[in-house]
């Protein structure tokens, strides 16, 4: 969970942490936050996460994003 935070700290999203929820769903984030994110993830993993994993579920909180992260991770070997 701390890469998830850090790379919210990258996008300049400091204000979101482990313990927020309905990240997406409440306006929290909003697309541009989510395609930044995305980013930052591919960056420090230095792999692309595939589009399939790319979900609105996805980014409601921390547990979601590492969940997506890691079913991304176990479909291709190359991450």
């Amino acid at each position: 969970m701390d890469i998830i935070q850090e790379c919210f700290n990258n996008i300049g999203r400091s204000d979101i942490n482990k313990n927020s929820k309905n990240l997406l769903s409440d306006g929290i984030i909003d697309s541009m936050d989510v395609v930044s994110l995305v980013s930052e993830i591919e960056k420090h993993y230095n792999k692309p996460i595939k589009s399939n994993f790319i979900k609105p579920e996805a980014f409601e909180n921390f547990e979601n994003i590492q969940h997506m992260i890691t079913e991304n991770m176990s479909h291709d070997s190359s991450f």
